[in-house]
């Protein structure tokens, strides 16, 4: 018998698909940084340019002196009595003070200080302050023991008065971080005769913060 043979056609190979590729890890972090950098940078512009707040503006609307005395040791005792005003100007941005200490002074001898409690101030607001500080047999320097007597003897004294707060501003919902504002108003000028408000001429204080 002669062999026979069969040709089989070969068979064809079907191509393998490549494995895939996943993303780079580290070129992930890259990109995840680089938008976070540019969202950061974003934000801190739309902050910057909503939380760049007017200048508050402070006055002494008033103020007054009882029981002043000066003793022979040169320490001084009186009440004073203080009107301050608060001033927001912003249109869209609210101020919340965390924290305020008020004194008043001669000559930047502080004879007399108080903490105020926490408030908020809303757009376009007026905030009316109305304190007393107490001074109780408190030393002065001789200068200002005999530069009070002096002025006492005229009927009026000249006094100053500071304002120290801790402030935050907001807008929507962007919050600044908290900022130390100072005020210093002076001269104030006190009639020592007379425990009334009246007639009292309002003075500006300088601001900064």
């Amino acid at each position: 018998m002669v062999p026979t043979s069969t040709n089989q056609p070969p068979r064809r190979t079907q191509p393998q698909p490549l494995p895939g590729r996943g993303l780079n890890p580290v070129l992930c972090c890259i990109i995840a940084l680089v938008l976070l950098g540019l969202l950061v940078g974003l934000a801190v512009l739309i902050t910057y340019l909503t939380l760049r707040p007017k200048r508050l503006v402070y006055t002494v609307e008033a103020a007054s002196v009882q029981d002043f005395a000066i003793a022979n040791d040169d320490h001084i005792s009186a009440k004073f009595n203080y009107v301050i005003k608060s001033y927001n100007p912003e249109k869209h941005v609210t101020v919340r003070y965390h924290s305020m200490h008020i004194s008043t002074a001669h000559h930047n001898q502080s004879v007399a200080h108080k903490v105020i409690s926490p408030f908020k101030q809303r757009p376009k607001n007026e905030t009316r302050i109305e304190t007393q500080l107490v001074s109780h047999n408190v030393a002065l320097s001789k200068f200002n023991a005999k530069d009070l007597r002096a002025e006492k003897s005229k009927g009026t004294i000249e006094m100053e008065v500071f304002v120290t707060a801790r402030v935050s501003y907001k807008t929507w919902i962007f919050r600044s971080r908290r900022r130390t504002l100072k005020a210093a108003c002076r001269p104030i000028m006190i009639n020592v005769t007379s425990s009334s408000l009246d007639g009292f001429q309002r003075v500006l204080c300088q601001t900064r913060l």
